[in-house]
Order: C-alpha cells, then structure tokens, then sequence
C-alpha cells in the first residue's frame, strides 16, 4: 500500500465516523440509533 493510499484510507475512515457520529446525533429513537449502529459494524466490526 502507497503512502497515499494509506492517507486516502484514513480520511475515508474518519469522514465515514464522523457521518456515524452525525447519524446517531440526529436519530430521533433508540430503534434507529440501534440500526445505524448495526450498519457501522459492517465497516468497523
């Protein structure tokens, strides 16, 4: 792996957390929020 693949891989990382982060913020239930979580486990699990 490049160094800029490295860099591009880590900045997708982070824009990916902070939608995670953006989405559980503005989750209206706990139903919603469990949903999204499961979703973030896809990538992070």
């Amino acid at each position: 792996m490049t160094m800029i693949d490295k860099f591009r891989s880590r900045r997708d990382a982070a824009r990916r957390a902070r939608a995670i982060e953006r989405a559980l913020r503005s989750a209206n239930s706990p139903a919603v929020r469990d949903e999204i979580l499961t979703i973030a486990q896809r990538y992070y699990g």
